[in-house]
């Protein structure tokens, strides 16, 4: 009986890990003694161009779209990723900003000629046209916010007449100096417990992760892999990363999506080192375990990289109902000789690990 077959119980995490130490012709001889549980649920493929991984149990739950009528327009589209059953977005955004904007102008005497004189609550729709003028300065490229409100002899080319016909240009400003997304005074100060240098949008990050997740299913196949925000301001949390082609310089981000059509499900900052506790398995399992959790026992099958791959992660993932294929850089493992091109796998009973 190989150990594909066998039962698995009594098995350690440093048995599992065992197997990525031996090379192929060692585990080959090892796996055909009988009785030997040396590598755990894993075996050697001895003929990687040949063999075919058993198929994954059937996906019952539907997945997709979910409650997207064909007659939709791009703003409904956007409206329901914006909203939930008794709350949105902008109701969010504009109970913070004018908390803000009261605190600050209390806080601060404002100058005699100071806009914030003039300061009356933002509403809903105000902040609607807000973010409008946003989205559309990202088409219309100009090289400052005032100039979006100059004529310029109306000059067909560089005149943009609609921005002072839907919002003048210090209602603009005004409002961009006091947008806000959440409450100051519910900060955690700087190196004490609980610190979190996301505050300031923490609860917009939360807000998305359930609308992307009621807003959707998941098909079996997902993956786990970071992904760069584009952002060249300044913040401590911005980083540079050479391979990423879209953008190199911004904010690293763990994501969650569906591997077929691309769909971000879930979405995680990364905080930076000095501002997460440390996980005893490492960051990577920490975050596909954090990730994955809610969809433990739905036969998902996640596919990751060799940052996140390690034979605990695989095995824990197993035992939760998760199938898991990731790749393994081969200068990691001990005698591993192979020729420029080659590969070889070892396969679990029920999770994959390929070594490229």
């Amino acid at each position: 009986m190989s150990l594909w077959q066998q039962e698995e119980d009594g098995n350690s995490d440093a048995d599992i890990s065992d197997s990525f130490v031996t090379d192929a012709e060692d585990s080959e001889n090892e796996i055909n003694r009988p009785g030997n549980l040396r590598n755990g649920p894993w075996f050697t493929i001895i003929e990687p161009n040949s063999f075919v991984i058993d198929r994954l149990p059937s996906f019952s739950p539907d997945h997709g779209p979910v409650g997207f009528d064909a007659n939709l327009s791009p703003y409904d589209y956007f409206e329901k990723f914006i909203s939930e059953d008794d709350n949105s977005l902008f109701d969010i955004i504009v109970e913070e900003t004018n908390r803000y904007a009261t605190t600050t102008l209390n806080a601060n005497d404002p100058t005699p000629q100071g806009r914030g004189n003039n300061w009356k609550p933002v509403s809903k729709q105000e902040l609607s046209a807000f973010f409008g003028l946003l989205l559309a300065m990202g088409i219309v490229r100009k090289p400052s916010y005032a100039s979006y409100w100059e004529n310029g002899n109306k000059n067909a080319l560089t005149y943009t007449p609609n921005f002072p016909q839907i919002m003048s240009r210090n209602r603009f400003q005004e409002i961009l100096r006091f947008l806000h997304c959440n409450d100051n005074a519910l900060a955690v100060e700087r190196g004490q417990a609980g610190y979190d240098p996301l505050h300031k949008v923490a609860n917009i990050i939360e807000f998305f992760n359930r609308t992307f997740e009621e807003n959707y299913r998941l098909s079996q196949n997902v993956c786990i892999d970071e992904r760069m925000i584009g952002f060249k301001g300044r913040h401590f949390l911005k980083q540079y990363i050479a391979n990423k082609k879209a953008h190199r310089w911004g904010v690293k981000a763990w994501v969650l999506a569906e591997s077929g059509s691309g769909y971000t499900h879930q979405l995680e900052l990364y905080k930076g080192k000095s501002n997460a506790p440390r996980h005893p398995d490492g960051q990577g399992y920490k975050v596909v375990m954090d990730l994955m959790r809610p969809h433990f026992g739905n036969q998902h099958h996640v596919t990751i990289d060799s940052w996140f791959t390690s034979p605990k992660l695989v095995h824990d993932l197993r035992n939760r109902g998760t199938y898991c294929t990731g790749t393994v850089i081969t200068k990691a493992t001990r005698k591993a000789k192979l020729p420029k091109g080659d590969n070889s796998c070892k396969v679990a009973r029920t999770s994959y690990v390929c070594f490229i």
